[in-house]
């Protein structure tokens, strides 16, 4: 079945490029690549989306939606979003932080925007394909089955339709759990920490605030679980439960449905109790995940974006911001070399390098820094927290305003990235080496000798905490 005109045959239409996916990213590059004056097609076997996950964005994702027509104010009027405007971290005992940037970034001369978003994924999934068709750009419900490749070349795409398209140009936006060109390929790719699941589903909330909420389940002394709590727009918030794969799998084999265990770890603290009494829990989304990161994603004529290119962690809030930055840097890429229809080894090599990068980065550090124990063991939930947002933050603030292309400012980028990946990593080696002499957890380190400031902060006295930088 094809959207757009009716009754067109698939082998008639002149795509100049075929792009695998019609989810955030794939809209996103047919949306570019359209714009750009080529003749797109996008093959995506579904006809409606349900859930969608990866509702709250980083700083820099609001700008990326912009440039495909989507600027932040108009979705807050139209309550496809809500602001996002800090991220408050709740221990297990029930104290509480808030994290946010100062107020002096939004001043000259840094003039960073210091809001976000939570996002209504369906709608920001709708208003992208009415774009997408708005531009004329053809979608064909049937699913990419195989190519045919010579010299590295994708010459043909083969769907399960038995269509045999050949465009010139093919961008991968199928997304992790297929991951088609990686596959074909044989790409190596990395991955961080065990495959994880999340549970979640959306309640009416009658009370809320402009913040992502995260909840903390795990001791110091175990591998992390935690809950989001998002406002994706007025009225409906998004809760989630994520674990270790085996955790859930354990909790199923004990009698528990997916409703079940979302309730059950949501009744360990109070405001999240309250809301699920309100709303009984009846249809839970269930999404198992591995973060992993593929290396050698461009090729002559294909590229690899999105989740099919690098899996974030939904802790890191930088899935939404990855997955509109492969989009645009790689239709950019078909667009500059489309009289060539190849491109060159080096713009592959500066592609993938950045893509890679970026995701090893924001992967490795929320696994040694978070999810693992050793270090939240030394410095305690909050002061880690501390620790992986301000570098985190930085460096998408850095890459949005800099916005590297060529290798000189990629190779910048990437070897500050590196050096800060190897400072987690010798953080978490002396964490685990003192936890080891000590022969049990330490207990975490004052807060105030390291900052200068009471950082410990009671869920009756909350107050805003300044990232300091």
């Amino acid at each position: 079945m094809l959207d757009a005109l009716q009754e067109i045959d698939p082998e008639e239409v002149p795509a100049d490029a075929v792009v695998i996916g019609g989810g955030l990213s794939g809209l996103a590059a047919a949306i570019h690549l359209t714009r750009a004056g080529l003749k797109v097609m996008c093959l995506e076997p579904r006809e409606n989306f349900t859930k969608i996950i990866g509702e709250s964005l980083d700083w820099s994702a609001p700008l990326l939606l912009a440039r495909l027509g989507l600027p932040m104010e108009a979705l807050v009027r139209t309550g496809a979003a809500t602001f996002k405007r800090h991220i408050t971290v709740t221990a297990v005992d029930g104290t509480q932080e808030e994290f946010l940037p100062g107020a002096w970034l939004a001043e000259r001369p840094w003039n960073v925007e210091t809001r976000t978003l939570h996002l209504d994924r369906l709608q920001i999934h709708a208003l992208l394909q009415a774009e997408v068709r708005a531009l004329g750009t053809v979608t064909l419900h049937e699913r990419a089955i195989g190519f045919e490749v010579r010299d590295g070349r994708i010459l043909c795409v083969q769907t399960s339709g038995g269509q045999s398209l050949r465009p010139r140009w093919v961008v991968d936006a199928s997304g992790a759990a297929a991951s088609l060109l990686g596959r074909e390929f044989n790409l190596r790719s990395a991955s961080y920490g065990p495959r994880k699941i999340a549970l979640w589903s959306h309640f009416p909330t009658d009370e809320w605030v402009e913040g992502t909420t995260l909840y903390t389940l795990s001791s110091r002394d175990e591998y992390m679980e935690w809950i989001w709590e998002i406002p994706v727009s007025p009225g409906v918030s998004s809760i989630g439960y994520v674990a270790p794969g085996s955790k859930v799998k354990q909790q199923r084999a004990a009698g528990l449905s997916n409703a079940q265990i979302l309730w059950e770890q949501m009744s360990g603290f109070a405001r999240l109790s309250e809301i699920a009494e309100q709303s009984p829990i009846e249809h839970v989304a269930a999404t198992s995940f591995l973060c992993r990161t593929y290396s050698g994603v461009c090729g002559p004529n294909w590229i690899i974006i999105g989740e099919a290119a690098s899996q974030s962690d939904p802790i890191t809030g930088n899935g939404v911001t990855a997955a509109l930055r492969h989009a645009e840097e790689g239709s950019a890429l078909i667009v500059r070399y489309q009289h060539r229809e190849k491109i060159p080894s080096l713009a592959r090599f500066v592609y993938d390098m950045r893509v890679s990068g970026m995701g090893r980065y924001f992967n490795s550090l929320i696994e040694k820094l978070y999810y693992e124990s050793p270090v939240r063991s030394f410095l305690g939930i909050f002061l880690t927290a501390r620790v992986y947002m301000v570098p985190a933050w930085l460096t998408n603030v850095v890459y949005s305003r800099t916005r590297p292309r060529k290798l000189f400012g990629t190779l910048v980028l990437c070897s500050a990235m590196i050096t800060l990946r190897a400072a987690a990593w010798g953080l978490f080696r002396v964490s685990s080496l003192l936890r080891r002499r000590s022969g049990r957890a330490r207990q975490p380190v004052s807060a105030e000798l390291i900052s200068g400031h009471n950082l410990i902060v009671h869920r009756e006295e909350r107050r805003a905490l300044h990232l300091q930088m």
